[in-house]
């Protein structure tokens, strides 16, 4: 797996991370209340991300997310990841499977950074017919997204992730996007 970053791409990590540093130290939001006088269950979020693609080429993916907000600015989250394709050119399908762990940091309410680790299980043999044991694949994904209030305690969130996985068997592009619905509890 090759991670090596080119000099602009380090350029640009450290500048997300300059922008973490300083929106954690001076962007809480003060328009509502301080989520560290919320009860533990209120600073809970729940949702996920499901896709799907039907036709010549079958995609359908399912990735439930738990998260807890550190600060009125600031969570933290785990999720878990299913994938399956299908080619109907070639009759292969393949199954997926993972998890991972993501921070996001609200820069104002409405826009946020966010950092994901994701580990997934693969099925080379889908990619590559001569290898049938399944692989480990981990991505290092950093971006930024938009978010919408759809209701009192939920969001829509529209994303850009950059994978520095350079070699990824499982996503062919950068950057990644993602459309997720959260709710709180």
């Amino acid at each position: 797996m090759n991670i090596a970053l080119t000099i602009s791409q380090l350029r640009l990590f450290l500048l997300l991370i300059l922008v973490l540093f300083v929106t954690t130290a001076f962007g809480d939001n003060n328009d509502e209340a301080d989520v560290k006088d919320l009860p533990f269950k209120e600073r809970l979020f729940v949702g996920g991300y499901l896709g799907l693609q039907f036709g010549t080429h079958t995609f359908i993916d399912v990735s439930p997310i738990a998260g807890y907000r550190l600060t009125n600015s600031l969570s933290a989250g785990i999720g878990l990841t299913y994938q399956y394709y299908y080619d109907r050119y070639v009759g292969l399908g393949s199954h997926t499977f993972g998890g991972n762990t993501f921070a996001r940091i609200l820069i104002i309410p409405q826009v946020f950074v966010q950092a994901q680790y994701e580990i997934l299980n693969i099925d080379p043999s889908y990619f590559d017919h001569a290898n049938e044991d399944r692989i480990w694949e981990e991505n290092y994904l950093l971006g930024g997204g938009y978010r919408q209030q759809i209701g009192e305690k939920a969001f829509l969130n529209i994303m850009a992730l950059y994978n520095f996985n350079h070699e990824s068997s499982v996503y062919y592009q950068n950057p990644i996007f993602r459309f997720s619905i959260e709710i709180g509890l």
